[in-house]
């Protein structure tokens, strides 16, 4: 697991010299995807991101300052709306519904400045709502991404992302990668829902110690 005070102490002991960013993350918090990305746009040197099993979530906000994203040809990425939970009337639910607009549109205005993004706002967020895997080819052409480190002899085919995987010798990971992704989203919904639950609970205690 990485956080943004492990990124900000590499990129403090590289001392404005080239640096690759690693991925092969299911994404988490968007807050700290945000963090990181603030780093790698502020930071001195080169930046280069290399996709080396899937980027998903927040793991591609954090990635999308580097100055150039490459991705294995093996690999995946996945772009979707952020998710939450809410409790409360219709007035909280309304404003849930809006902060989490004002969320994605924050996430697509990271997409879009990128130098070599190829695509509209409006294509983006109907990619945002499918919420699926992509291959390095459709995030390349999104300009999601820069480059395709390509296996030799292996190119890659029209439809089902799993098919090229399988055709490059990965599909165990691949299938390993879309049950972490299907945990790491579960594991994320449940803990705010807990939180907000503890929050109700307080919240009674408050108006309880009022009486």
């Amino acid at each position: 697991m990485t956080c943004p005070n492990d990124i900000a102490k590499a990129l403090e002991a590289a001392g404005g010299d080239e640096v690759t960013v690693l991925v092969n993350s299911p994404g988490g918090d968007l807050f700290s995807g945000a963090e990181i990305r603030s780093m790698l746009r502020r930071y001195n040197g080169r930046t280069e991101a290399l996709i080396q099993g899937y980027a998903a979530s927040a793991a591609t906000v954090a990635i999308s300052a580097c100055d150039v994203i490459r991705c294995e040809s093996g690999g995946l990425c996945c772009y979707h709306n952020p998710v939450s939970t809410a409790e409360g009337d219709y007035r909280d639910m309304s404003g849930a519904s809006k902060s989490l607009k004002n969320a994605r549109d924050t996430i697509l205005d990271a997409y879009l400045a990128r130098p070599g993004c190829k695509t509209t706002r409006e294509e983006l967020a109907a990619l945002m709502d499918k919420d699926i895997f992509i291959t390095p080819t459709q995030a390349k052409e999104y300009g999601l991404i820069d480059e395709i480190v390509t296996l030799e002899g292996v190119t890659e085919p029209e439809g089902d992302p799993a098919a090229f995987v399988a055709a490059a010798g990965r599909i165990r990971l691949t299938a390993a990668m879309r049950e972490q992704y299907r945990r790491h989203v579960a594991e994320d919904r449940e803990a705010a829902a807990r939180d907000c639950e503890a929050k109700r609970i307080l919240a009674r205690l408050g108006t309880l110690a009022k009486y």
